[in-house]
């Protein structure tokens, strides 16, 4: 019995990386994502699509053609292949615990449309609950869609693995007035699941840490740096972080939110192993995007890795999901910068490229 369940295990695992590296192999090129991006109008992208792996995922497109239609279709086909590789590996917890950020997604804009007052019809138009129809987690969504203000929403979350940090978020909302701060929060519950994943069955692998470890760092820095730009006091910064903490320590954390400035803040970052990602600018915004860009540059480079020095282990598999949304965002930026009449320099500028 034991050598049956064996063998079973073997063969799901063996199965697992064979679509995992499958799926890295029909990654497009530089040369198709440029020919893409020289593209006059987005019927001409549509054309183009269909003579690659996306035929399919962009088959239900209609006229009149918008990048955000393009957007959900590439968000639906991120979410069906993370669903896919979920299926067929063995030990999935931290591919389940990344699965929330579909959740996570659809939560933070239902969250700010209650915010603001919007309609049912008006916050509906921008959630995919596809990803939910997948596994059988509709009930969250359309449950919170039932209240009548951000209050009763926050409280039909309650008994979610994201109630808490909602309670949270609308604290510092009704403080502050910002929007973001359910960004914040939902994206802490949704990597404290993911901490817990990895500390459950992952510790001892370099390769999940790796990737890991550049999600929670990023979270963290982006926090503070924003909790401060916010003018939030240091105990509501704190409320913001997850622990334990990787490359970027609690001294860094406690350190960014003492300085006296956002540019002090950001120096303290030239002291950890993301220093190649400060660059120099004046306007706190853009420096915190830049930052944010060069911590998903990293992550995307790392989820690479595996390809290169490994043969098995689920670091390959997270590796893959990981790669198709650096494709899906590629491909989302370049249907934005067709439809906007920017030129191809300035749209491959705005890609991630690991080749």
């Amino acid at each position: 019995m034991n050598k049956m369940k064996t063998e079973h295990h073997f063969a799901e695992q063996t199965f697992s990386m064979v679509k995992s590296f499958a799926t890295h192999g029909n990654l497009l090129d530089f040369s198709a994502l440029e020919g893409l991006a020289e593209s006059k109008n987005l019927d001409d992208v549509l054309v183009k699509l269909r003579g690659t792996i996306y035929a399919e995922v962009v088959s239900s497109l209609e006229p009149p053609l918008t990048s955000s239609k393009f957007e959900m279709s590439f968000h639906k086909h991120l979410s069906q292949i993370h669903h896919k590789l979920l299926k067929v590996t063995p030990n999935n917890e931290i591919l389940t615990a990344y699965y929330l950020k579909y959740i996570a997604s659809n939560l933070k804009i239902l969250l700010k449309g209650r915010a603001q007052n919007k309609s049912n019809e008006e916050i509906s138009k921008h959630l995919d609950m596809h990803a939910e129809e997948l596994i059988g987690r509709r009930d969250l969504i359309v449950k919170a869609l039932s209240s009548e203000n951000i209050k009763q929403t926050i409280t039909l979350l309650e008994n979610s693995e994201f109630g808490d940090d909602a309670i949270s978020a609308l604290d510092i909302f009704e403080k502050t007035g910002k929007l973001q701060i359910f960004d914040i929060f939902i994206d802490k519950a949704y990597f404290d699941k993911i901490l817990q994943a990895y500390n459950l069955k992952h510790k001892d692998d370099q390769r999940i840490r790796d990737i890991v470890a550049v999600d929670i760092d990023s979270f963290n820095s982006l926090a503070v740096l924003r909790g401060k730009l916010w003018n939030l006091e240091s105990s509501e910064i704190k409320k913001m972080l997850i622990s334990p903490f990787f490359d970027v320590s609690e001294r860094n954390l406690m350190a960014m939110m003492d300085a006296e400035s956002i540019v002090e803040s950001i120096k303290i970052l030239l002291g950890t192993a993301y220093r190649k990602i400060i660059l120099p600018t004046e306007n706190e915004e853009e420096s915190l995007t830049g930052i944010e860009d060069g911590f998903r540059t990293i992550g995307y480079r790392r989820a690479f890795n595996p390809f290169l020095w490994d043969i098995n282990g689920i670091s390959i598999v997270l590796g893959a999901i990981k790669l198709t949304e650096l494709e899906m965002r590629n491909l989302s930026a370049v249907s934005f910068g067709v439809e906007h009449h920017l030129g191809v320099k300035e749209i491959m500028s705005k890609l991630v490229l690991l080749k």
